[in-house]
């Protein structure tokens, strides 16, 4: 994993990016997938809630454009592009890329603004289906669904969670 500073907005990303990979140490008979997780600087005013969009912009896939044609310029083949924006774990314009063998065949784009979102989608998804199976009742697929909102820091009434001084 490379970890740099920076905003995928910025007009100089590729050469830093460049400068922070050694296209050398990548076989180039064999096809990648880049995984870019970014601090996105749009979630920081609000709180993740459902009034807020959550957008896929034309600068996330101009970054997308600008890293593919920079591997490509160095002979590497690249599939899929993830890009997934968060405020969790990283600190302000951090950005880490991963380049892993690639598995498929085709190429394809994939963006999320929010890891958040994915997260709470991806395990919410499995809450479903473990209630529908009969395999928690509906006070713990509730409970579960608060705690992951909680931990997500997801709320339906942002007003709830303020707290009076």
């Amino acid at each position: 994993m490379y970890k740099l500073f920076g905003k995928i907005t910025d007009p100089n990303i590729e050469n830093i990016i460049n400068s922070k990979i050694d296209f050398n140490k990548l076989d180039k008979d064999l096809a990648y997938d880049i995984h870019v997780e970014f601090y996105n600087t749009d979630l920081e005013e609000d709180m993740l809630n459902e009034d807020v969009p959550y957008e896929i912009k034309r600068d996330h896939y101009l970054f997308i454009k600008k890293i593919r044609s920079l591997f490509e310029s160095n002979l590497i083949n690249i599939n899929k592009f993830y890009l997934m924006g968060t405020i969790v774990d990283l600190q302000e314009n951090e950005i880490n890329i991963s380049v892993l063998k690639s598995n498929v065949e085709n190429k394809k784009n994939i963006v999320w603004p929010c890891k958040e979102i994915f997260l709470f989608e991806d395990r919410k998804n499995k809450l479903d289906v473990l209630l529908f199976n009969n395999q928690i009742s509906e006070e713990d697929y509730e409970s579960n669904l608060e705690f992951l909102k909680d931990e997500l820091s997801i709320y339906d009434n942002d007003e709830e969670h303020k707290y009076l001084n």
